[in-house]
């Protein structure tokens, strides 16, 4: 075959294309070069800065648990009641006690006029300690006795005690019955170490107040009842009873008999709610 557009010597043409060939890689790396550089710089975004938020703390909430979740009941101690103690005031000497018995009388609404006593829990304790044993001793006595004077009748050529003699008797026994049994027995537990002191004191260290005031009451309840006329004889030193089991009853009772009827009645009435407020 010929070739039809050959222009140039056979040498001439082999140095020709590798001259081309030269620059077609040339030409090639630039643009792989220059295709790199374009998308190297533009796949790099432009930064913008974010402006500025102020956060706010939320309170954290407690964790709500799950219904499938498992509630642990918490140790919770037990409550405990605590007693109320008051607190009693510290006991005066056994000497210089009567004021402080005085005072929660009065406190307490109680009367105290007919109380004479400077030793009020002494002459108390040995009074109510001669009543159990049947005997009254007045100078011991703790309460002022009747003013009046005692009155007799002369009828027939025989002495009968006068009615009238029995009302002196009312005044004071309107004060014992109005005496606050409630408030006796406080008393009585307020000052059982003194009482107990006073009756040590007289010989008796081991026995109770209640006891002594039981036996006191027993005694006096023990008191025959008799009418309101009531004979007596006159032996020019004293009045006794006519009747000889009358004069033969313990001083307590004969005592107890000058009060009359009506007055003995109330007073077993107020022994009687003692009895009760103090037995055992």
């Amino acid at each position: 075959m010929t070739d039809l557009y050959r222009d140039e010597p056979p040498a001439a043409a082999g140095k020709g294309k590798l001259i081309v060939t030269v620059i077609l890689v040339l030409l090639l790396a630039a643009a792989i070069i220059s295709w790199l550089w374009v998308n190297q710089h533009a796949a790099k975004p432009q930064l913008l800065e974010a402006p500025q938020v102020e956060q706010v703390t939320e309170p954290e909430l407690p964790a709500q648990p799950s219904a499938e979740s498992e509630v642990v009941p918490l140790d919770v101690a037990p409550t405990v009641e605590l007693e109320v103690v008051e607190e009693q005031p510290a006991l005066p000497e056994l000497g210089n006690s009567t004021a402080a018995v005085l005072q929660q009388l009065q406190q307490a609404e109680q009367d105290i006029t007919p109380l004479t006593s400077d030793q009020l829990i002494r002459d108390a304790v040995v009074f109510i300690d001669n009543l159990r044993n049947g005997v009254v001793v007045r100078d011991k006595a703790p309460i002022e006795g009747p003013r009046n004077a005692f009155r007799v009748l002369e009828q027939n050529d025989k002495i009968y005690i006068d009615p009238r003699s029995y009302d002196r008797y009312n005044t004071l026994v309107d004060w014992f019955v109005s005496l606050d049994t409630d408030v006796m027995i406080s008393l009585l537990n307020s000052y059982r170490p003194l009482i107990e002191a006073a009756l040590a004191e007289i010989g008796y260290p081991d026995t109770t107040a209640e006891q002594v005031l039981l036996d006191a009451i027993e005694v006096l309840n023990a008191t025959p009842a008799v009418g309101t006329v009531v004979e007596l004889t006159d032996n020019s030193v004293m009045y006794r009873f006519a009747d000889p089991a009358l004069e033969s009853l313990p001083a307590a009772q004969k005592q107890m008999l000058r009060l009359g009827p009506d007055n003995i009645r109330r007073v077993k009435l107020k022994l009687a709610a003692l009895e009760a407020a103090i037995a055992p």
